[in-house]
């Protein structure tokens, strides 16, 4: 049997791709959607350039051409331009014509905004959509031994929390590592157009905020998680509460709960505090280096001004240009944050992506007809995972059309001896064969379609009872549906319902009595008309009326088919043609329930035991 080794909580212990690797397979599902991003990049630039770079030098131009003119008759090439366009030449018409320039830059940077934020939520959202099918598609397609060992939890974690993180990573970090590195470029590139001295003062506060907020991050982010957990865990206490209330009082626990929720009370009270005093200081540090980085800018700009070499409006524009140089650094470093809980992310989402596959295909599977249903085990052992073998050298022939019970006690083998023949698992030693084919060598469509199967555990889904039954074959007529309801003896009950075959029956069929929701997984077996049926416990849930009305439907559709019963009554292994005991992983006895019972002392315990439990349930 294929498996992987598993951690503790279901984490695959040995799945450690590196980090570059990750990022390229993020990068990679953004391929389809790159006219989408290009799109994002274009109305970031058009955002950014249309109104945070040029509404500054717009300012700048009202500063020293028109209210401070730093020379009488001094022009500018874009005042020029204006004056052309627009007519304008006296200083009260320039200054009404820059100011419109400014609210209209503000408007169009609106209109970007508004598409750029559309695109951005767009791209982050279908390659989500993409990823939670490429997730979902290899959920359904892992194995049974993977799926017994993995956490439902960890599941819905993966494809919750840890796909928010991977959504933070396309909507943060890649827009805003081209957003913000485009706006710093570009900001630098002006800055050195004007004066490189002063571009120089103004990067000196910006290591400092990069750092100071990269610790901020860094310090508050464990604290938050914290919050949140302890938050988490005080809801529990608050819901069991009140959903146990009764339970407390009965045995008088009010004051042991008051007490865990005072202690969860505090932890989440401390948390919150330690979170919000990082918060707090963080807060006015950033200020006061933004604070130093403008005071540096306007003292060397001061004095440049007062020497004539820099004019008012060109120190005002590196005091601007200098704020928006703050935004990108702090950004720089938060996405540092995000790139890292995406990446760990990523690797929690792939690894259930890439692990615990389905029982591996034939290189070039076998295609199989219709089977007449001979099933042979020849010197069959199976292990799972990290347990001691559960069967051990089962050698067993069922002729076509036989009907074979499976006895045992718990822990026998007799279900892992069935799930065996589906292939929902692979022998470790020996073969299973379908009609002389080895079940590994043949495609598992054509196997599975040709196999139904009653679980012990039944499930109805939430959709009308006609969809459940019609599981397995959508196609099938109103009438296949009725005959096969009939047969398990579950068409009087539907017909009795308020829309009959139309009714939806709650989640996991909880509307449904256990007996009804097993005729129901009954009929949808037999609508598929398999040629090999695995019936584990079918019968168990229903009374001894029922049980023999659907024995004797089985019997007549069952004619031709091969049928492995799994099972712990008498009344079944008396209609069935032979009885396999199952002991200790092995083949204890094989023969008729008559003969057995004379020839079998394992046989006739697990008689008697059956016979006792159903005496103590008919006095209870």
């Amino acid at each position: 049997m294929s498996a992987d080794p598993v951690g503790r909580g279901g984490v695959e212990a040995d799945y450690n791709p590196s980090s570059w690797e990750l990022t390229k397979r993020l990068l990679g599902y953004m391929r389809p959607f790159l006219h989408i991003f290009a799109a994002i990049l274009a109305t970031a630039l058009g955002r950014q350039a249309l109104f945070s770079l040029v509404s500054p030098l717009l300012v700048m131009l009202i500063i020293d051409y028109v209210l401070v003119p730093v020379s009488p008759g001094q022009t500018n090439w874009f005042l020029e331009l204006l004056k052309g366009w627009t007519g304008v030449s006296d200083g009260i018409g320039l200054l009404v014509v820059l100011c419109s320039l400014i609210v209209v830059l503000a408007v169009v940077r609106g209109a970007f905004a508004v598409v750029h934020i559309t695109m951005r939520a767009t791209l982050s959202q279908r390659i989500l959509r993409v990823m939670r099918r490429d997730f979902y598609r290899s959920l359904i397609n892992k194995s049974f031994s993977y799926l017994d060992r993995v956490l439902t939890g960890q599941i819905i974690s993966r494809i919750t929390s840890d796909m928010g993180a991977i959504d933070l990573f396309y909507a943060e970090t890649v827009r805003e590592i081209f957003r913000h590195g485009m706006q710093f470029l570009l900001t630098i590139y002006i800055l050195l157009q004007f004066d490189v001295s002063l571009t120089a003062i103004c990067c000196v506060p910006l290591p400092f905020i990069f750092l100071t907020t990269r610790l901020y991050s860094s310090g508050v982010r464990p604290h938050l998680r914290r919050s949140k957990n302890r938050f988490g865990a005080l809801n529990s206490v608050l819901v069991e509460g009140i959903v146990a209330h009764k339970l407390i009082k009965a045995f008088g626990q009010e004051e042991v709960f008051l007490e865990r929720f005072n202690v969860e009370n505090r932890e989440y009270l401390g948390a919150t505090l330690k979170a919000s005093s990082i918060q707090a200081l963080y807060r006015p540090s950033s200020s006061a280096m933004v604070a130093v980085g403008v005071a540096l800018i306007i003292v060397y700009g001061g004095l440049r001004v007062l020497r004539g070499s820099l004019t008012i409006g060109e120190m005002i524009l590196f005091a601007t240009y200098f704020t928006q140089l703050v935004g990108p650094m702090r950004m720089f470093a938060r996405l540092i944050e995000f790139y890292q809980d995406a990446i760990a992310s990523a690797r929690r989402v792939f690894e259930i992506m890439d692990l615990g596959a389905d029982v591996p295909e034939a290189e070039n599977p076998i295609e199989l007809p219709r089977l007449r249903g001979a099933i042979e085990f020849e010197n069959v052992s199976f292990a799972y995972e990290g347990t001691e073998e559960t069967l051990r050298d089962v050698s067993l022939s069922i002729r076509p059309g036989e009907k074979v019970a499976l006895m045992g006690f718990v822990g026998s083998g007799k279900t892992t001896l069935a799930e065996l023949v589906p292939r929902f698992y692979d022998v470790s030693k020996g073969r299973v064969l379908v009609d002389g084919y080895d079940v590994r060598d043949v495609s598992l469509r054509s196997l599975r379609s040709q196999i139904g199967i009653v679980l012990q555990d039944v499930f109805v889904f939430s959709m009308t009872v006609r969809e459940n039954i019609a599981f397995g074959k959508p196609d099938a007529t109103d009438e296949e549906i009725i005959r096969v309801a009939k047969a398990a003896q579950i068409h009087d009950f539907i017909e009795s319902l308020p829309m009959g075959y139309d009714t939806v029956v709650g989640e996991r069929g909880l509307t449904l009595s256990g007996g009804q929701r097993q005729r129901i997984t009954i009929a949808r077996t037999l609508l598929t008309d398999p040629a090999i049926l695995i019936l584990d416990d079918s019968t168990s849930n229903v009374d001894a009326e029922t049980e023999v009305l659907i024995r004797k439907a089985i019997d007549a559709l069952l004619e031709g088919r091969t049928a492995l019963i799994i099972t712990q009554r008498a009344s079944t292994c008396e209609a069935a043609d032979r009885v396999v005991v199952m002991d200790g992983g092995r083949i204890a006895a094989v023969g008729k329930h008559g003969d057995l019972l004379a020839s079998s002392e394992i046989y006739r315990r697990l008689i008697e035991s059956q016979a006792l439990v159903l005496g103590q349930e008919a006095e209870g």
